[in-house]
């Protein structure tokens, strides 16, 4: 009977692992996400794990050997439970199936934000601080008030440095 089971990787190592598992016969899902990132002041677009260090691996235990699992490069081994390897529900794969692309890619939808939002700066020289979101400014930018300068200011940043935190408090 095929069951899912949940293979550990090495570091950063999980694309490289599904290569080899692949290689060998086994169906493989490893779900990946895209996300920007703003580095050396420039939006990138990178893909990385939904889950980090894991992939899920589908067979047949009883007949094939898992045990190659654990001598793949890239792999660390089966994830176990009480010393036998742990499945992973259908139902669980399925929807993360449903949610990927043909290449396995999970495209998260788009978070609008809400005036009068609590919002956190992840990134530029204003990094670290948190505001009260008031509105859209194109589609690109928001402005934001923040507590700087001995007063609160209303500041234009752009939308993916900012990250909900919670509803506005009261003041």
């Amino acid at each position: 009977m095929q069951r899912w089971y949940c293979v550990h990787t090495k570091p950063r190592a999980e694309a490289q692992a599904l290569e080899h598992l692949r290689r060998q016969g086994f169906e493989c899902l490893l779900p990946r996400l895209q996300r920007t990132l703003l580095r050396s002041g420039r939006r990138q677009t990178v893909v990385e794990a939904l889950f980090p260090r894991y992939l899920f691996l589908r067979a047949d235990a009883e007949a094939t050997s898992l045990a190659p699992v654990r001598s793949t490069k890239g792999a660390v081994g089966l994830v176990r439970t009480a010393g036998l390897p742990a499945t992973v529900p259908d139902e669980f794969i399925e929807r993360l199936q449903a949610d990927a692309n043909a290449d396995g890619l999970i495209t998260l939808p788009e978070r609008r934000l809400l005036p009068g939002e609590r919002v956190a700066i992840t990134d530029g020289p204003l990094a670290g601080l948190q505001g009260i979101y008031t509105q859209a400014q194109g589609e690109q930018r928001a402005l934001v008030l923040l507590e700087i300068l001995g007063g609160v200011q209303s500041v234009a940043l752009p939308n993916y440095v900012l990250e909900p935190v919670g509803p506005a408090q009261a003041a």
